[in-house]
């Protein structure tokens, strides 16, 4: 019993002694609480810099993993189904069915996820997409369960599912997923099937569902990619369309064509026209691309396969005019900006060149350019619009460049008299005319005071028709004064006869200069005379004779000492004196 009581009192001896252990170390706790230490002074971008919250990367850490792991199931699943059907226990179709049902289950998962976390759709819509994309290439391309065109539907609507999702959700990673996909197993069917339309026609509409993601959520980049696969897709379908043993001949080429022009001139209309809202780049370099793979495209399909080669040239210069009418009746008046006006303004002038030269050719398509010339020269005239007066020019231009003009000026100017020279084009005088006239008309079109970058496509002009006019004028002078291009021309007489009407031109420009209406046409007058210059140097001293030289020399130096005179702007009227004698 004596032991008992001892063993007890040892033990309630070492509990007294921890629990005054514990107080001592519990009051130097609170003498460090009451009194704490100085911290250590931290560098001032240290201590602007936040701690890394490492629980939470942690945990998005987990969360990416969690969800790389359902994808990883979800492939799974989808790769047993494969085994089975390899293996025989199911048929091919029944297969290929539940694949797809399969998928379009993950992609419902990823809308319903998507809700409370944009990754959950982004993981679950890219395991849809990796399991349908490659299934409906299998069962298109090497089971033939799918026609071509069936494939590409079937691929169309799971794209549409997963975008929608997409949008639906606000991820932009599954767009770009679902967007991918689709341009790979578009362009993967149109490899390993040879056809091409159903492709094709697919990425318009997968570029045009990306225009308006772009448009209405601001994913812009989106449709830079699928656009230009589209538009290389479609050339290459023109292209292949009128191929003997073409699998699809070109009325398919031609449907597909006219759904990209008219889907994408369709949207872009919507937006600039009924939003009112301006034009961006994309809308403009696709519209360029339409004008050389839509339009053009179709005009050499229709040409190549001999359906009627007119009817897109006639829709093309109509839709030119219907774009002009839109440009000066609705955009201008209706819109603050210029950015829209100026583009179709322009879209129409590219339009109704494009549709003119499909419609006419040679001599008649030279003609009908000049007449538009005139047309909107003026037009520019009568309502005092720039914009009129620089088409005006363009198109001069383009009836000068289609009938000729240069080669044929080339030709008389530079060419040797000794060898035969190539007769006139035969609209050559009336587009020089329709030129002249043209640029008189565009001479007062501005209503202020122009810049000079502004006058850039009026000088441009003037310097196209002194070119055509000088080179029309020696080829009519030289074989009536100097004899016929050929053994027997007068080869001195055709240098001074070259050089009387060059000389002649530089002091025209030089006098049309002194006026503002003309000012470019100073501008050449000095280029002109050194090119003047360089020409005795080149070809008058190497064949003139004493006689023709003198006339060389004397027209030179006249037009040395007059052209710098007549630029010379004229002084100002002085005020007439009054009936007093002083002034009024």
């Amino acid at each position: 019993m004596p032991d008992r009581i001892s063993e007890l009192e040892g033990r309630l001896a070492a509990l007294a002694e921890a629990h005054r252990e514990l107080e001592r170390r519990l009051a130097r706790l609170e003498r460090g609480a009451a009194a704490p230490a100085a911290p250590r002074a931290r560098p001032a971008s240290a201590a602007a810099i936040p701690a890394p919250d490492l629980a939470r990367e942690a945990a998005a850490a987990t969360r990416y993993l969690a969800l790389a792991g359902r994808t990883s199931l979800a492939l799974a699943g989808a790769f047993l189904l494969r085994a089975l059907t390899e293996a025989g226990s199911i048929p091919a179709w029944a297969g290929a069915g539940l694949g797809l049902a399969y998928a379009g289950t993950w992609l419902a998962l990823a809308w319903r996820a998507g809700g409370a976390e944009p990754w959950s759709a982004t993981f679950h819509g890219g395991a849809a997409l990796l399991i349908a994309c490659p299934l409906l290439f299998e069962v298109t391309a090497r089971l033939h369960l799918l026609a071509p065109a069936a494939g590409a539907a079937a691929l169309a609507v799971f794209t549409a599912a997963a975008l929608g999702v997409a949008a639906r959700r606000r991820a932009p990673a599954l767009a770009w997923l679902a967007e991918a996909g689709g341009v790979a197993t578009a362009v993967a069917l149109m490899l390993a099937t040879g056809r091409l339309a159903p492709p094709a026609l697919y990425l318009t509409l997968l570029g045009v569902a990306a225009l308006w993601l772009g448009y209405v959520l601001g994913w812009t980049r989106l449709r830079w990619p699928v656009a230009l696969v589209t538009d290389a897709a479609v050339a290459l379908l023109a292209l292949r369309a009128v191929a003997p043993a073409a699998a699809e001949g070109p009325r398919a080429a031609l449907l597909v064509q006219a759904a990209l022009t008219a889907l994408y001139l369709g949207s872009i209309a919507v937006r600039t026209l009924h939003l009112q809202r301006p034009v961006v780049d994309f809308e403009v370099v696709q519209t360029a691309l339409l004008l050389a793979v839509g339009v053009g495209g179709a005009a050499w399909v229709t040409a190549a396969a001999k359906l009627g080669e007119g009817v897109v040239g006639a829709l093309s210069a109509a839709f030119g005019a219907a774009v002009y009418a839109v440009a000066f009746a609705f955009v201008e008046r209706r819109q603050r900006g210029r950015a829209n006006f100026y583009f179709y303004a322009w879209s129409g002038l590219v339009f109704l060149l494009a549709g003119t030269g499909q419609l006419l050719s040679g001599g008649a398509l030279a003609a009908g350019w000049a007449a538009l010339a005139l047309l909107a020269s003026a037009l520019a005239r009568a309502t005092r619009r720039l914009t009129l007066a620089v088409h005006g020019c363009v198109f001069a231009l383009a009836a000068c460049l289609q009938a000729g003009a240069l080669p044929h000026a080339a030709t008389t100017l530079l060419a040797s008299p000794a060898a035969r020279w190539p007769g006139a084009p035969p609209a050559l005088a009336l587009v020089v005319a329709a030129m002249a006239l043209s640029a008189w008309l565009t001479g007062s079109a501005a209503a202020a005071p122009l810049a000079p970058r502004q006058r850039a496509p009026r000088a441009v002009l003037l310097a196209a028709l002194a070119a055509s006019a000088a080179g029309l004028a020696v080829g009519w002078l030289v074989p009536l004064l100097a004899g016929a291009p050929g053994p027997g021309v007068n080869a001195p007489l055709a240098a001074a006869l070259r050089t009387a009407v060059l000389v002649g031109g530089v002091l025209l420009l030089a006098w049309a200069g002194r006026l503002e209406p003309w000012r470019e046409a100073g501008w050449l007058a000095y280029p002109l005379l050194g090119l003047v210059g360089l020409k005795l140097l080149l070809e008058n001293l190497a064949r003139g004779r004493p006689a023709s030289l003198f006339v060389d020399l004397a027209l030179f130096g006249v037009a040395l000492i007059l052209s710098p005179r007549l630029r010379r702007p004229a002084p100002p009227a002085r005020a007439a004196p009054s009936a007093a004698g002083g002034p009024s």
